[in-house]
């Protein structure tokens, strides 16, 4: 799926787009099951890539489940989700020919699950330029009740920003941006039906609410990169970033 030139001005200003009908309805039955699989213990996963809702007493059901990490990195209808050709040609428009795989995450979101307040993504990857793009694709239909993304349009062109308060998942430690940082003045929310996709720059702030509904809001984020990217960590732990689309290029991830 070609961007129009409308589309892509509109990602490049505003640094997210949101694109209806990206995935077929069996597509997204197929990611729905495997989710569900995954969570059941039906199929083999990293138990170490499942992260709970805080408070879940029970490990082996969906409804327990905050996050699954590296779906395509374990998980053949994953991994084969992450290579849609539909997916790639849209990046590709907004990345250029070479595509790597940076990560993936399925975000579960059950009714009660809580909130992840205002962060960038790239803070969190060792990868220069900070210019990765994220796929986020709806396996349900995302409202404002469930627990839709918010963004603030524009805010990619500010560069990074510390994340230097304090957040916690239940006992887990994360870090946020402090509010005092952040113009609320125009943050608009992202709803979509299922099988909609939005794509979001990896400086784009954005955040979700907590599911205050009876439903699921699932949604699958692919992290995608240019293959002319750097790692900027500690060389012994760099990654292999599989190769999507286009060529390699020497002396980049």
């Amino acid at each position: 799926m070609k961007l129009t030139p409308a589309q892509i001005s509109e990602f490049e200003q505003n640094g997210y787009l949101v694109v209806e009908g990206m995935l077929t309805e069996s597509h997204v039955a197929a990611l729905r099951q495997r989710t569900e699989d995954i969570a059941s213990g039906r199929v083999d996963f990293p138990e170490n890539c499942i992260e709970f809702e805080p408070g879940s007493e029970d490990g082996r059901d969906i409804r327990s489940l905050r996050k699954i990490n590296r779906g395509a990195t374990y998980d053949p209808v994953i991994s084969e989700h992450a290579r849609n050709p539909a997916l790639l040609d849209a990046i590709e428009c907004l990345l250029g020919p070479d595509i790597k795989l940076f990560q993936d995450q399925l975000f579960v979101k059950p009714p009660g699950g809580v909130e992840k307040t205002y962060h960038q993504d790239s803070p969190y990857f060792y990868i220069e330029p900070m210019a990765l793009v994220t796929a986020w694709v709806a396996l349900d239909d995302v409202t404002l009740e469930n627990g839709c993304m918010w963004v603030i349009p524009g805010s990619h062109r500010g560069g990074p920003l510390d994340h230097s308060e304090p957040w916690f998942v239940g006992d887990r430690q994360d870090m946020r941006i402090p509010d005092s940082a952040i113009d609320l003045s125009n943050e608009q929310p992202i709803t979509m039906t299922a099988g909609g996709c939005s794509f979001h720059h990896s400086l784009t702030l954005h955040r979700s609410g907590p599911n205050n509904s009876p439903d699921f809001r699932r949604g699958h984020a692919t992290h995608y990169m240019t293959a002319r990217s750097r790692w900027t960590g500690e060389p012994a732990d760099k990654p292999d970033y599989p190769l999507l689309r286009g060529v390699e290029h020497p002396n980049c991830v």
